[in-house]
């Protein structure tokens, strides 16, 4: 008869670096950076952010994917109220031009139309930085 052993899994919005430091294949190295990343981003939205981190490749997400979750981050990336000088250490934003125009988007155009899509299509940020952008959990306008 088998019997089934309910290992918890780690939420990588609340585990510390030994915490993930744990986890199959990580080390003390990679915990830190995971650590750091979340910091950065306001705290992950989604498991595969994981893969945003220098030299976390698939096969490295592949192998922990099964023993994670990500809970909600604890407060919503502030889009659109930061400054710009908040905004342009998000990892998605990566420069002070791209946050000074979200800032001068917010300053001219109606709130209705705040989404980041539109801030795609006004060449403010890269296609695939919009794309990961959309998927954070961000405070609305």
């Amino acid at each position: 008869r088998s019997v089934n052993i309910d290992i918890p899994k780690l939420d990588i919005n609340k585990a510390d670096s030994a915490g993930f430091d744990g986890l199959p294949g990580i080390g003390p190295y990679f915990a830190a950076r995971m650590v750091e990343y979340r910091d950065r981003l306001g705290g992950y939205s989604f498991k595969e952010q994981l893969m945003d981190i220098y030299h976390f490749d698939r096969e490295k997400f592949d192998g922990l994917s099964d023993l994670i979750v990500c809970s909600r981050p604890r407060h919503p990336f502030r889009l659109w109220t930061l400054p710009e000088d908040s905004l342009k250490l998000h990892p998605y934003i990566k420069s002070w031009q791209a946050a000074h125009f979200i800032v001068l988007f917010r300053d001219n155009t109606p709130r209705e139309d705040w989404t980041v899509q539109a801030i795609q299509e006004a060449g403010i940020l890269a296609p695939e930085d919009a794309e990961r952008l959309s998927k954070c959990f961000i405070a609305g306008p």
